[in-house]
């Protein structure tokens, strides 16, 4: 015996079936736009990463370095030679070096635009020092990028926000108690967001302290 389906045995009335189409149809666009935004999300790199704190020395009216240790890696449980992590005991520092590409005033708020290149270092003895930024470029470069940065400044307080877009041109293992780690790979578009404050007299021109968004450390198995 062939049975008819009825849309009112199981949803009482015509009405309701279509209520209930609508609301299936909602949640499956919903769903799917979160699904999309999610992989999206990840495609640009919107996962917390690894935490930093620096410096940054104004060498010049185009010239800028920022420099300092990671202070969070996701993937790593160990990031100092010992204790808590510091400029002198962190394994892992980083090395900006940036130019002025364009400065725009708007009353007390001013942008300035940068390009430049990052490295970061792995270094097993440590020994960053805030009085010599040549000190966090010593060890294993680990990851180069190529950068972009906008800072807004307000001139007023001193205080400001950087946006950094990091390209990685390249992502080299490196070891830690045996284990293999690489931090982020080749062809990664990660961030950074940054907070920091113009000091009074230099040097440094400022402090900074901030987090990336995406290139963890990813444990490599070599078997």
């Amino acid at each position: 015996m062939t049975q008819t389906f009825k849309a009112s045995a199981f949803f009482g009335s015509a009405h309701n079936y279509s209520r209930v189409c609508a609301a299936a149809c909602v949640t499956l666009v919903l769903t799917g736009g979160c699904l999309y935004a999610d992989a999206a999300d990840r495609a640009i790199g919107t996962q917390l990463g690894y935490q930093f704190v620096g410096q940054v020395l104004n060498v010049s009216a185009v010239q800028s370095l920022q420099y300092g240790y990671l202070s969070s890696v996701p993937g790593l449980d160990m990031i100092s030679t010992s204790g808590p992590v510091s400029e002198g005991s962190a394994l892992l520092t980083f090395y900006n070096d940036t130019t002025t590409q364009q400065v725009m005033n708007n009353g007390p708020i001013r942008v300035i635009e940068r390009t430049g290149t990052s490295t970061i270092y792995f270094n097993a003895a440590g020994g960053g020092n805030f009085s010599n930024p040549d000190s966090f470029r010593s060890g294993t470069a680990i990851q180069t990028c190529n950068l972009r940065h906008q800072v807004i400044l307000d001139t007023s307080s001193g205080y400001f926000t950087v946006k950094f877009e990091m390209f990685v041109t390249s992502a080299r293992m490196f070891q830690i108690n045996g284990m293999t780690h690489r931090l982020g790979s080749k062809g990664e578009v990660y961030g950074w967001t940054v907070a920091g404050k113009l000091t009074q007299q230099g040097p440094p021109s400022a402090q900074i302290a901030g987090f990336a968004s995406g290139s963890r450390a990813e444990l490599i198995n070599l078997d």
